[in-house]
C-alpha cells in the first residue's frame, strides 16, 4: 500500500491525539485513516447527487435500480 504524508494543523494534531488518549481510535493511523475514508465518501455522495440532478434521475428510480442489482 503507498504511503502518503502530509503537513497538518498543531491543533488538529493535537486533537487526535486526544481521540487516541480517550480511546476513541486506537492509534493516529486509524483517525486519520478514518477521516480520509469519511472525506471520500462524503464526496462521492456529492457526486452522485450531482449526477442524479445533471441527468434528471430521481432517488426512487435509483434505489429501485439498487434492490434490482442486490437480488
Amino acid at each position: 500500500m503507498p504511503k502518503i504524508t502530509t503537513n497538518i494543523p498543531e491543533e488538529l494534531y493535537d486533537a487526535i491525539n486526544e481521540y487516541v488518549k480517550l480511546g476513541i481510535f486506537n492509534s493516529q493511523q486509524e483517525a486519520v485513516l478514518y477521516a480520509v475514508k469519511k472525506s471520500y465518501a462524503q464526496k462521492s455522495r456529492s457526486y452522485l447527487k450531482w449526477l442524479m440532478k445533471k441527468e434528471k434521475i430521481k432517488e426512487q428510480d435509483l434505489l429501485g435500480e439498487f434492490k434490482k442489482i442486490r437480488k
